[in-house]
């Protein structure tokens, strides 16, 4: 991972030359996914002429840390957030020297016993060097990788550094620009990314002056014309320094990226980088790893209260499905890899389904994970996904309280989030969801809504994840806290930890916890609880014997003029539906939500009694969730699990 100079040139703009770039991905970035950012910027600048070289500093992080330690700091419930915390000592020396105790603190109490605790569940009780991983031995690792970049790290043959940054790189990227700036002080230091967008990125260059430029929104264009003119003005989407006074040239149509122009990205020095590390991550890479290819920019919705992953990208955009496949096809060619990461907010907006056929038709074994909206799919496209390889999801579920719903503005019913996870579980794919919990204006409903709309799924749908809320810079809570029972917004602890006072003052902060105006019971422990025995209750189901172990915990059989349902989901105990033609139709048409009114459609002869007397036989048994006169039957179908 050393970077050479450019046939022993300065790179100084003169002429048409353009000034030559690097730009880094630091720590703690994921060691299974290639950084897209280094990868696009890259390809966009060389197809330009550009001299332009890339870092995957990350990967040699994990090998200075040890693979498991690494994927230890940055795993739930720890986060890359948090890990980053020992740069301080190189960002901030006179702070880490008067602080160092609370440092250690917060690592024993917070960091180190969820490693230790993974730890055990793995029977692994040491790194994979035969050392223990305490706060000493993560600082000194730290100053060794630390000292490994500065020195291995050929800054000056590069006119511009650049570092994408989302929120868990904020401070190893600071520690590397001011050695950089210290060592060089004629370089240009650029920041981009979540991290430093909108009024972050201006108040990042009026706190920290040896970053030179911020670039907020699509990052393209702004580089490209960085490395080509000597007038920053001229830059959209730039945040520059002139003398006392900071500019930001904001964004317009120009500084806008269409997605479909943008070349296929380049992971050559990925692999590079990749292959002078130990034999354990390239190992991993080997089993987990997957390359990203980039859909979409933004969210067509924009409208989640916590939600504040497009204050990047103020224009929602898709990429042709076309060009998603073509780019699919190559890197699996190119790279010999069949597993892919799909970057974006969401599936597209309405190409879905032909993004599926067009990939089942490559004929080739691809698999997929992908971040999705509930709602949006019906069952069969459920199907379609999986025959297409899209094997892992990530719903964005949040609730199953509609009264949370609200409060969150997400735009999908309970009965929308139900149906998603029934629909996975029905064609075996893995949904990596979360429940949001303690919104400052969380009540009891949010909690007795939740347990009452789970108690016929959770024997047999797979439990959330549970996320505490933290309030996201640019996110609608952040922007109208007042509307959302906040009385003031205060510093994260480890914030208060990692920077000093001063600095917090100049805003810089990425997240915020938070007073509540008025005190609405609100408990953590009972959240947990409810999932704790959640996950109990699915385990129990698999540990359960007889005669039926091997077949779905609830699902049904057609037989054509009657329907079976066999239903396990109380204390293994087995009950038998079996429904006659009339109740069969009824069922069926609940396979996906149907509303009474188009069950009334589908059944003219059929007296509308008639059928609300079915349907509340079928809520009473748990056949089906209803929801304000919206059905969907529970039981997965037999034909599909099997």
């Amino acid at each position: 991972m050393v970077f050479e100079g450019w046939d022993g040139q300065t790179g100084v703009k003169n002429g048409d030359m353009s000034r030559s770039v690097l730009i880094l991905s630091t720590p703690f970035a994921e060691t299974a996914i290639p950084s897209i950012q280094l990868a696009l910027l890259e390809s966009y600048l060389k197809e330009r002429g550009v001299y332009v070289k890339t870092g995957h500093l990350y990967l040699k992080a994990a090998d200075f840390y040890g693979l498991k330690n690494y994927n230890f700091l940055i795993s739930y419930p720890n986060s890359p957030y948090v890990a980053q915390m020992v740069f301080s000592k190189y960002v901030f020396p006179t702070h880490w020297k008067n602080t160092i105790d609370r440092f250690k603190e917060y690592f024993n109490k917070r960091i180190l016993p969820q490693m230790e605790e993974k730890k055990r569940e793995n029977n692994d009780n040491v790194s994979s060097d035969g050392s223990v991983f305490d706060f000493d031995c993560y600082v000194q690792r730290t100053d060794m990788f630390y000292e490994w970049v500065v020195n291995n790290v050929d800054w000056r043959s590069h006119d511009i550094v650049g570092f994408t940054l989302n929120y868990g790189q904020f401070l190893p990227s600071l520690a590397f620009a001011k050695r950089i700036k210290e060592l060089c002080p004629d370089k240009m230091i650029v920041f981009g990314g979540s991290r430093t967008v909108d009024m972050l990125g201006i108040r990042v260059l009026e706190a920290f002056d040896y970053v030179d430029f911020v670039v907020s929104g699509d990052g393209e264009k702004p580089l490209y014309m960085l490395s080509m003119v000597d007038d920053p003005s001229s830059v959209p989407g730039l945040m520059y320094r002139r003398g006392e006074k900071i500019f930001w040239n904001k964004n317009n149509d120009s500084s806008v990226v269409d997605l479909n122009t943008l070349p296929i990205p380049l992971y050559d020095q990925f692999y590079k980088d990749m292959s002078m590390v130990c034999d354990e991550i390239k190992q991993y890479f080997q089993v987990h790893g997957r390359l990203p290819v980039e859909i979409s920019r933004g969210c067509w919705w924009k409208k989640c209260s916590f939600c504040n992953l497009n204050i990047q990208y103020n224009k929602y955009r898709e990429k042709n499905v076309d060009k998603i496949v073509e780019e699919i096809k190559f890197l699996s060619n190119k790279h010999k890899i069949l597993s892919f990461q799909i970057i974006g907010n969401t599936l597209p907006k309405k190409n879905y389904r032909v993004l599926f056929k067009k990939i089942m038709e490559t004929n080739i074994d691809l698999n997929f994970f992908v971040e999705a909206r509930a709602g949006d799919l019906k069952s069969n496209d459920y199907t379609l996904m999986k025959k297409a390889g899209f094997s892992a999801i990530q719903t964005g579920i949040e609730a199953f309280s509609q009264s949370y719903l609200k409060k969150m503005n997400k735009g999908v019913r309970v009965i929308d989030n139900i149906a998603s996870l029934k629909f996975c579980m029905e064609n075996n794919i893995e949904n990596r969801y979360n429940i949001i919990i303690g919104y400052p204006n969380e009540e009891e409903i949010d909690f007795e809504e939740t347990k009452r709309n789970i108690q016929f799924i959770r024997q047999y749908i797979d439990p959330p994840r549970i996320s505490p809320l933290i309030v996201g810079y640019g996110s609608p809570i952040h922007k109208n806290p007042e509307k959302f029972n906040i009385k003031k917004l205060e510093y994260m602890e480890i914030d208060k930890i990692m920077f000093p006072r001063d600095v917090l003052k100049k805003n810089i902060s990425f997240f915020y916890s938070f007073k509540k105006k008025k005190k609405i019971h609100s408990n953590s422990s009972k959240w947990k609880k409810l999932v704790s025995s959640w996950k109990n209750e699915c385990e129990q189901q698999t540990k359960h014997s007889g005669v039926f172990i091997n077949k779905p915990v609830f699902f049904y059989m057609d037989g054509g003029g009657f329907l079976k349902i066999y239903d396990r989901r109380h204390a293994g105990a087995m009950h038998i539906y079996v429904l006659d033609e009339l109740e069969r139709k009824i069922f069926l048409l609940c396979k996906d939500i149907v509303s009474l009114q188009d069950l009334k459609k589908n059944l003219p002869d059929i007296p509308e009694s008639k059928i609300l007397s079915i349907l509340q036989m079928f809520e009473r048994q748990g056949i089906v969730f209803q929801e304000n006169n919206f059905y969907l039957a529970l039981p997965l179908q037999y034909s599909k699990v099997i």
